[in-house]
């Protein structure tokens, strides 16, 4: 009988093309983000060009997710690569130019507030101390607008927490003070 192949054969090599198929797909899996982390990404169909560049997509020119922002770019405009949290086993993902920018900076700012003491262990420990800076206002504010060194104080809010402290008040230009809640610091101008 001729070299046919017998339906058996036929049978087997369905399974093990689909086998290698899901080994694939698995595969891809493990490459590509999930569903949840596509939740926020510009759908293919939607973009004929690099949101940066203006290239037309094509054959040779393909479309690229940034990772961080969810706009498509070409792979130009999409170099860099970067984790995206400080958790020290997130993996480098493709970033477009200006989430590179923005998440390198948010990073740093991470790094550089994990470095800094603890300020307050949990929440306690801030209600206590706004609290006490609520009383020590309230005191200041009760009397004249100048503190015991006869400078002029004033009422400003913090930018980083937005509780309103008693300051004093620079005789010119600006002073860089501490927020007694959060102490993080910040400028009081003059004027």
């Amino acid at each position: 009988m001729g070299g046919g192949i017998r339906p058996s054969d036929n049978s087997k090599t369905a399974e093990q093309l689909a086998e290698k198929k899901k080994g694939f797909g698995d595969l891809m899996n493990l490459i590509k983000p999930g569903s949840e982390e596509k939740d926020h990404w510009v759908p293919d169909e939607a973009v004929s060009k690099c949101i940066s560049c203006r290239m037309d997509f094509g054959a040779f020119v393909r479309r690229h997710h940034c990772r961080n922002c969810g706009d498509i770019f070409c792979d130009k405009c999409t170099q860099g690569r970067i984790a995206l949290t400080a958790d020290e086993n997130a993996q480098p993902v493709r970033v477009c130019d200006r989430c590179m920018a923005e998440v390198t900076q948010r990073l740093s700012n991470a790094k550089e507030a994990a470095s800094k003491p603890a300020a307050f262990h949990n929440h306690e420990d801030l209600a206590r101390k706004l609290q006490e800076e609520m009383e020590k206002n309230r005191k200041s504010s009760s009397g004249s607008k100048s503190d015991v060194s006869g400078r002029p104080t004033r009422e400003v809010a913090c930018p980083t927490c937005t509780v309103h402290l008693q300051v004093q008040v620079p005789s010119s230009g600006s002073e860089t003070i501490e927020c007694g809640v959060c102490q993080h610091p910040f400028l009081v101008s003059a004027d």
